[in-house]
């Protein structure tokens, strides 16, 4: 009941009639496997053994948040798309195999991407490196660190595109009807949206002064889903 309730309220449109009502076996797998992930995120910290390593780690929470965010993110993702349309051919347990694998491999490097990001900003705020410099990050290192997890994002945004794809091409087996095929292609190009914008954002970060303030570039993902989602909606009108 709880997990029927926080999907509605995830994603709550009562005109996609949902068909995956069950949980699979390859969900079970999955929500532990996010769980593993959102676990490592906090493993990863050291235990504070005084108040001062309380303090830092009081401090470090923001960082953590985010990482627990990105995770979120994929995960509500990956949540929808089962209670949308419940299905788990060979092709999506493939992809979902894969999408799943990547979380965990991405979860102590995204902790480490947020701490050396934040320590970034704290510095070019306060002129503090100290750090930043503790965590052995510069410019060069701070940029290919972002561009590990910018890289890692997309490769998770693009398998969550493909599993899209895959129902888009079973839409009359499903029986979509006009709006959720609609909707559907609406979430399909966000997530190809943001695979997309890992290009672009690895670039700047590598080969331009934007270094790691480049991630920034996938925020651009928010509003697009909206546009997007206005674009394919709005021919339904038409």
């Amino acid at each position: 009941m709880l997990r029927e309730f926080v999907g509605r309220q995830l994603d709550h449109d009562p005109n996609f009639r949902w068909r995956g009502e069950s949980v699979t076996r390859i969900e079970n797998l999955s929500d532990i496997a996010f769980a593993l992930s959102l676990g490592m995120l906090i493993s990863g910290a050291n235990a504070p053994s005084n108040f001062s390593e309380l303090r830092a780690f009081l401090f470090y929470l923001l960082p953590a948040a985010a990482s627990f965010g990105v995770i979120l993110k994929i995960w509500t993702a990956h949540f929808t798309f089962f209670r949308r349309y419940g299905v788990a051919d060979r092709t999506i347990i493939f992809l979902n195999s894969l999408l799943i694998f990547v979380v965990l491999y991405l979860a102590y490097p995204l902790r480490f991407t947020f701490d050396a990001l934040y320590a970034w900003i704290i510095g070019e705020i306060t002129q503090n490196y100290s750090r930043a410099i503790e965590i052995g990050m510069n410019d060069a290192n701070a940029a290919l660190t972002i561009s590990f997890f910018v890289g890692g994002y997309g490769i998770c945004m693009a398998l969550l595109a493909l599993k899209y794809e895959h129902v888009v091409r079973r839409k009359s087996t499903l029986e979509l009807d006009d709006y959720e095929l609609a909707k559907t292609r609406a979430t399909r190009a966000e997530l190809w949206l943001g695979a997309v914008l890992a290009f672009p954002a690895i670039s700047l970060a590598l080969f331009t002064t934007a270094g790691p303030m480049a991630a920034f570039l996938l925020t651009l993902q928010f509003p697009g889903r909206h546009l997007l989602t206005r674009h394919y909606l709005g021919k339904l009108d038409g």
